[in-house]
This record gives C-alpha cells, sequence and structure tokens, in this order.
C-alpha cells in the first residue's frame, strides 16, 4: 500500500517541532504557530513589518488543498480495500469449510454423506463383523473360516544370557563360602584427577581385586597400574567438542624407572595430570596429599594391593535390594554366625526367611552345587537385585552391582555378548549364541585433531590419528551388521546398547517390529503385514548379528532346514460371502479389514455358516452430524448474502448541513477533535463506501439463482426442508430440520446428490459462483480478490486493482508536493531580496537621519 505523507514542505514536516521561527517580532503577529518554513532561516517581516508567512501560505493554499483532496482519495480507496476484504474471507472461508475435499464437513462431496452413515450388523454372529462406509450392494458374510494373522517368531533370551534356567531365577556366578578369605582392596577409596580443567573421578571398592603376585613391590604396582587403568577406561568425560569418552583417551598411566605410578597426557595436548582429591585407604597407603600438585602416585608404602578378611564379616547387616514385580523391598542380609559348621547353609536359610516375609512362600533361595547362591521365583515373576554399596551383591558371588532374572535391554552388546580381541580382531558372541567376527572400523572423510588432543572424523566419531575408529574404552572398534527381510538394518559395536538395536529394528524398512518381554524371557519378532505371503526371515549364519541373538529362521526352517522352534507363519482370512444373491465361498484376504463395493468390512472372530447365521448388514445416514452441519452451513451463506445486499444496497450518508457526502478527514481536521469524535466522523464516512457496485451486485444475483433453482431441483430442495426465503429486501435460505432428517432417513441418494450433482448441485453451484469471485487458490484470483486482495493470499494484498489505484496517487501526491516546495522556495526568496533591499534602505535613511540631526 502506498504511504500516507502528511503536508510537508523541504526540510520540515508539518508536525515537526522546535524548527528556526522568526515570523513572529516585535509588532508583527505571525499567521500560523507553525512555520510554513521549515528550516529556512528567513527573517519574516523583520524589516517590511509584512506577515510573510500568511503570505506565502495564502499563495500555496491551491496547492495544499489539492493535495489533501489526493490524500482523502488514497484514504477512502483503503477504506474501500478493508470493505471488499470484510466480503470476501468469509467466502473463503466457507468453501474451505463446506467445498474443500481436506474439510471434515465437505458437503461438495458424495463421500461424506456416503461416509456419514452408522452400518449396523444383524445376526446372531453380529459380533464378529462389523462394518463402516455404505455400498448400493447387498452383502451377507455366510462364514468366516479363519482370521488373517502376522507371521511371528519368538526365541528366548536365554540365548544372549546362556541361562538354562526354567523359571525366573538369579544365580550368582562365583561360590558364596562365608568362610572363605576374601582380598579387600587395600587402595579402596576415591582419587580425582585433573586434566586440562576436567575433574576425572575414579572410584576403587573393597571388593576391586587387584591381586599381586609373591614377587613383592613390583608386582602389586603392576596390578595397581592394570587397575586404574580399566577404571579410566570405564570412566566417562566430556572432551573438546562436548561428547563423552572415554578418560583413557586423554590420560595415560604408567610405572616410571623408581616404581611410582605416572600420569601423563595421552593425547600429548600439553595438558598436566594432577590429583586434586583423595580418600579411604587409597590415600592413607599411598600418603596422598591432594593439594593439586602431585602428578603421581608415590608407591614405597605399597607392599600389597590386598588385605584379608572373612566374606561373612564383610557381608554381615548389609542391605540389599530385592525388586520383585516392579515392587521394591529392603532385605538386611543376616548376620555372620562365627563357628557355625556350616555358616553358608545357616546364612541361606536366613535370608530365605527373609526373602518369603517379604514376597511370600513362592520365591526360595539355596545353593546350588557348585555352591553358588540362587534366588527362585515363579514363573511369569521379574526379581532384580542390587544395592548402594557394590561390594553386597559382588560379595553374593555376581559379576556386577546388578543382577536380574531377565536380559538387561540396556546393556551393551560386548557386556551381554562375551567380546575377545585379538591382534586385529574381535571376536562377539558366547557359547550359547555362537561367534561372530568383527571388521575393523576406519574414520569417515577427514580426520581433525581437536584442541585437547583427540581425534574426529567428518561424522564426529572419535578415531585415533590413523582414522581407526575407537571404542569408548579407547581401543579399536569393530562393526558388525544386521539384516532381517534381507534389509540392512545397520552396522553395531560393541558399545551399541541392546535397546537401540531393538529400536532400529522397529523403525526400519524390513517389515518387522520386535520387543522383549521380562516375563516370557523372550524376543518376539512380529511381521507388520498380515497374510500368509508376510515372513519374518534372518538368514547369513555368523556374517549377521541378528542370527547372533535371535537365531537362523527362514520360511518357517532354521539354519538346518528343520521346522524352527518358535515359529508361527502368517494366515490369510478365509470367509465365504453374497453379494446381490450371488455366492462366493472360500474367499482369502491378507487382512481381516477389507472393502465389499464400499463397504468396509472387519473380520473379527469366525463361525461356521448354517441356517440363520449369516450376517447381514443394515446402513443409515447419521442424520444429527449431516443436519449439523448443513445447518452450519445455511447460517454462514445467510451472513454472506446479508452482508453482500447491504454493501451495494446501503447509500452514502450525507451532512444535515448542506447535503454534502462524509469525505475522510484531512490532518487539519482532526486537530481539536477527540479520538471518539474522529471515530464517529469515520463511521459516517465509510458508509455507503461500495453503493451500487456492480460486481457485488452480479455476485448476489448468481448467488440467488443457485439458491432458487426452477423444476425438478427446486422441488428436491423444498421436500428435504431447504428452501429460499425472501424478506427485508434480502433472499436467503430457510431449513426445516424435521423435513431434512426425514429425507435422510428415508431417501439419503437424494439428498447427497441434491448438494452435490455435477449439474443443478446446491453445492456445485456455491462453489462455481464463489470461486470466481472469491478464488485465493488459482493462478487466477476471483474477481473481487483481483479488484481488493484477501488477507488469505498475501501476494493478492500486494497486487490488486485498488493498491494500483493507490500508486497512482502516491505518485500525484509526490508531485504537488513537489510543486508547492517549488513555490514556497520562490516565494521566500523574494520577499528575503525584498527584506535585504528595506533594511539597506532604512539604513540609508537613518544615516541621513542622522546627518541632517547633527547639523
Amino acid at each position: 500500500m502506498a504511504a500516507h505523507r502528511r503536508y510537508t514542505v523541504p526540510g520540515r514536516d508539518q508536525t515537526e517541532k522546535g524548527a528556526i521561527h522568526m515570523a513572529t517580532v516585535s509588532g508583527v503577529s505571525g499567521s500560523n504557530a507553525s512555520s510554513i518554513y521549515g528550516n529556512r532561516n528567513v527573517l519574516s517581516g523583520l524589516a517590511t513589518g509584512l506577515d510573510t508567512e500568511s503570505m506565502v501560505e495564502n499563495a500555496v493554499k491551491g496547492y495544499k488543498t489539492k493535495i489533501n483532496t489526493l490524500k482523502q482519495k488514497e484514504t477512502q480507496i483503503t477504506w474501500k480495500q478493508t470493505a471488499f476484504r470484510n466480503l470476501t474471507d468469509p467466502m473463503v472461508q466457507f468453501t474451505r469449510k463446506y467445498t474443500s475435499y481436506t474439510s471434515s464437513t465437505n458437503l461438495f462431496s458424495a463421500s461424506y454423506f456416503d461416509n456419514a452413515t452408522v452400518t449396523a450388523s444383524n445376526g446372531v454372529n453380529a459380533s464378529k463383523v462389523s462394518a463402516t462406509g455404505k455400498s448400493n450392494s447387498t452383502v451377507k458374510i455366510l462364514d468366516v473360516t479363519q482370521l488373517a494373522s502376522a507371521a511371528a517368531y519368538r526365541v528366548s533370551g536365554d540365548r544372549v544370557t546362556g541361562s538354562t534356567a526354567t523359571v525366573p531365577t538369579v544365580t550368582a556366578v562365583n561360590a558364596l563360602d562365608l568362610n572363605s578369605t576374601v582380598d579387600l582392596s587395600a587402595v579402596s577409596g576415591s582419587l580425582t584427577l585433573q586434566y586440562g580443567g576436567r575433574n576425572i573421578d575414579l572410584s576403587f571398592e573393597e571388593l576391586d581385586l587387584y591381586q599381586a603376585s609373591s614377587d613383592g613391590t613390583a608386582s602389586a604396582v603392576d596390578a595397581f597400574v592394570s587397575g586404574i587403568q580399566k577404571k579410566l577406561s570405564a570412566a566417562q568425560v566430556s572432551n573438546g567438542s562436548g561428547e563423552l569418552v572415554s578418560a583413557a583417551t586423554l590420560v595415560s598411566v604408567s610405572k616410571d624407572a623408581s616404581g611410582n605410578i605416572v600420569f601423563g597426557d595421552a593425547q600429548s595436548a600439553g595438558n598436566t595430570v594432577s590429583i586434586s582429591a583423595a580418600s579411604g585407604k587409597l590415600a592413607a597407603t599411598l600418603d596422598i596429599t591432594a593439594d593439586g600438585t602431585e602428578t603421581m602416585l608415590k608407591t614405597a608404602g605399597l607392599t600389597s594391593l590386598t588385605v584379608s578378611g572373612l566374606k561373612g564379616e564383610l557381608l554381615s547387616g548389609k542391605s540389599l535390594n530385592m525388586v520383585v514385580n516392579g515392587k521394591t523391598q529392603t532385605i538386611t542380609l543376616p548376620a555372620y554366625q562365627t563357628g557355625n559348621a556350616d555358616p553358608d547353609a545357616a546364612f541361606v536359610t536366613a535370608l530365605q526367611q527373609s526373602v518369603q516375609s517379604k514376597f511370600g512362600t513362592d520365591y526360595s533361595v539355596s545353593l546350588t552345587a557348585g555352591g553358588q547362591l540362587q534366588i527362585v521365583g515363579p514363573k511369569g515373576s521379574t526379581i532384580q537385585l542390587s544395592s548402594s554399596d557394590s561390594t553386597v551383591v559382588k560379595g553374593l558371588g555376581f559379576p556386577d552391582s546388578t543382577a536380574t532374572s531377565y536380559l538387561n535391554t540396556s546393556a551393551e552388546l560386548g557386556a551381554l555378548l562375551s567380546t575377545v580381541s585379538g591382534t586385529g580382531t574381535e571376536t562377539l558372541g558366547n557359547a550359547s549364541a555362537g561367534t561372530m567376527q568383527g571388521t575393523a572400523l576406519t574414520g569417515v572423510g577427514t580426520i581433525t585433531k581437536k584442541d585437547d588432543g583427540t581425534y574426529y572424523d567428518s561424522l564426529g566419531q572419535l578415531t585415533d590419528a590413523s582414522g581407526n575408529r575407537l571404542g569408548t574404552d579407547g581401543k579399536q572398534l569393530y562393526g558388525y551388521d544386521m539384516v532381517i527381510n534381507g534389509v540392512k538394518i545397520g552396522t553395531y559395536t560393541r558399545d551399541t546398547a541392546l535397546g537401540t538395536v531393538l529400536r532400529d529394528i522397529n523403525s526400519s524398512s524390513a517389515g518387522v517390529t520386535v520387543s522383549y518381554s521380562r516375563i516370557t524371557n523372550s524376543f518376539q519378532m512380529q511381521a507388520k503385514e498380515t497374510g500368509a505371503a508376510a515372513d519374518v526371515s534372518v538368514t547369513g549364519g555368523s556374517s549377521n548379528l541378528a542370527t547372533l541373538l535371535f537365531g537362523t529362521v527362514d520360511g518357517g526352517k532354521d539354519a538346518f532346514g528343520n521346522a524352527a522352534a518358535g515359529y508361527t507363519a502368517g494366515r490369510d482370512a478365509v470367509f465365504s460371502m453374497e453379494v446381490n444373491g450371488q455366492q462366493f465361498t472360500n474367499m482369502t484376504r491378507s487382512d481381516n479389514n477389507f472393502d465389499v463395493d464400499g463397504l468396509t468390512l472387519s473380520l473379527k472372530g469366525t463361525f461356521a455358516s448354517g441356517t440363520d447365521t449369516a450376517v447381514t448388514f443394515t446402513s443409515t445416514s447419521d442424520t444429527n452430524k449431516i443436519t449439523e452441519n448443513i445447518k452450519s452451513m445455511v447460517e454462514d451463506f445467510n451472513k454472506i448474502m446479508t452482508s453482500l445486499h447491504s454493501a451495494y444496497s446501503t447509500q452514502p450518508l450525507t451532512k444535515s448541513d448542506n447535503k454534502s457526502r462524509y469525505e475522510p478527514l484531512t490532518d487539519d481536521d482532526k486537530e481539536g477533535m477527540s479520538e471518539s469524535a474522529i471515530t464517529s466522523y469515520e463511521e459516517k464516512a465509510k458508509t455507503g463506501l461500495l453503493f451500487g457496485d456492480r460486481d457485488l451486485s452480479n455476485l448476489y444475483s448468481s448467488l440467488v439463482d443457485v439458491v432458487q433453482p426452477y423444476g425438478a431441483a427446486a422441488k428436491t430442495l423444498n421436500d428435504m426442508g431447504i428452501s429460499a426465503t425472501y424478506s427485508g429486501g434480502v433472499t436467503t435460505l430457510i431449513l426445516d430440520e424435521t423435513a431434512l432428517k426425514d429425507a435422510l432417513q428415508n431417501n439419503p441418494d437424494e439428498v447427497r446428490d441434491a448438494f452435490t450433482k455435477s449439474s443443478g448441485g446446491l453445492m456445485t453451484g456455491l462453489k462455481t459462483v464463489l470461486d470466481a469471485y472469491a478464488s485465493v487458490s488459482s493462478a487466477t484470483k476471483g474477481i473481487l480478490v483481483e479488484k481488493a486482495g484477501s488477507t488469505y493470499s498475501s501476494l493478492s494484498l500486494l497486487n490488486n486493482t485498488l493498491q494500483d489505484q493507490l500508486g497512482d496517487l502516491d505518485g500525484e501526491i509526490d508531485k504537488w508536493q513537489t510543486r508547492m516546495s517549488d513555490k514556497i522556495d520562490y516565494y521566500s526568496e523574494q520577499f528575503s531580496k525584498l527584506e535585504q533591499l528595506t533594511s539597506e534602505m532604512n539604513s540609508q535613511s537613518s544615516m541621513l537621519s542622522g546627518l541632517l540631526g547633527g547639523k
């Protein structure tokens, strides 16, 4: 839209304050409180005593009047744009709501009426077949002998864990043996290293056994160096790129010539590694001051990494968290009975009593033949053991601080399936699942060295300087490919969590979903599609990670060509039906949901054919839904008709004193008026803006023709309760809801056709007319949109007929403002010369008067 300008002169806007103004001098009063001279330094009337500003203003008054007239036309056109848009916007909303295929209330679509039906199943087997939609055919389902199902494959999680238990069982790895002497760490406690501004926290617990050989101090130090390296490999720290990496990639540890343990920068990045904190036996044994200056561990006092103690004394009275089926209870371990002939048996008996007091007699605690502690629950239960003190679970003989009766899908593949690394090789697997040799991974693209000395490829993956991919432990990473149903799911490593693998399978295009059940301790792999053609296929032997996790299955066969245990083939639905009196027996569909001549059937159960066993269907229109939509359409249409008629038939208002029309106010007119007075005046000035507009009149007439058809079309609409009425000079629609519901109930197809048929359909006619005048989606916009633009088409707001007129007016205003400015400059120059001549004459007169007076 063109900018609306206020009356200006060069160098000054008329509203500007503080301009130099010298038109008012002693004895001469300026005619205007705001000078038309702007920033010109004109000595107005100083010598002549003339009110030159008023004289100049009167001289250019015609120009100012012309500019104000043009600006009033601009304002009027802008008002017209808004008035047209206020008419077309409801039309756009109408067509989008009632004639758009993306709308759920599309009365222009035959499918809307067909789908807005309630289809009931009839007969003794009605619950076994449901239907939606509407069909012109008579359909009966005579029998359903088989439902469609998806191929499925179930395999025990024991394949991964290696367990052979048939009920939920948590079994320790090492024997309990409470009388045994355990080697507790002589260096238990915590150690905090500082590297490049980062803290690396290492914790050494009671059962971190760094067993020293009998060779003395040197062997103990070597064993401790190895233990520290393991802790560094497990610790996760943030590198210079903000990514978590193994602390072993940043910090090195070794034994120097004096036998002390020294720390260094594994990245050779110039960072100093110092000890900032230490606690427990570790601080005492190695005499650590932890003042931030130490860079080594002095090992003079380290004669052994272990101290002896009885396992029973270690465990006595400590707490164990036991979670059964999601319910957590705290179990206090029994006191160690010194001198008891069989302390292990007494411990187990007491522990079982404690467990059963919390969870019932279905849970038992015992020792295996090898002396390992074992907790067993009933089939269908889950058991988890954990403790905030990791020495408890480990002391009972479990390898980790948490033990479960089920597979931990959060665990990494390397922990679930043991990894064996050789020179340039790595093997993943176990005795139960088999083994798979990995492929050494290399980085992608350019290898970049970060400021902290670490290396990354172009994908941000950790590498060494040679471009070899590294794992979280800082060692060479190996990849294992997974393929299911012939689709490669991805390449995984020992650092990948099993849960990540399962999620990738489910989001892939392999056509299967896989889940793990703690209750059944099994993986369930199922085809996403039902039917006999859908399959679950895992092949490839030891070159496919999927066979390692799930075994081999292909066409229901295992790797040896036998029927695969746990495999269920997909099946087609089998049924018989009758359509318009013709029977079709033993029909098959791959899905339980299918279409029969527009009727969508859903098979839910099986039944045999017999006398009066067939399922039939009755479809009725959802009269309430359709009636409410048509009622809403009629209301919206009537609002459009009322607004249209008012817009072109309302005459402009005239003033009572001189019968002239209300024109837009100029800036001068608004001076001294209140906001409410301005608003009241402009409402009158906007009245009748579109009076007599031919386009609006033609649009109104065209819409009247649509809703007042002749002959059979008029009778059809009248019979269903829709008719036109003329009142107050406006034609609108009226709706008899009762008649419409009767028509929908008794003859829904006739109602549908009355709205949607291509020739004479009510919505067809309304859409045609409204699109011609208010379309915003086509290359050729509607007549009114071309004229004034629409808020539903941003491009049309800048490109319309009225906008072009505004542009022309804007150019005219610029021209007239330039002309007025030039005239002001001309008169200002002439008056300045007059002032100068008058001043010179006054000066000469004063001089002569002085000379004469002196004589």
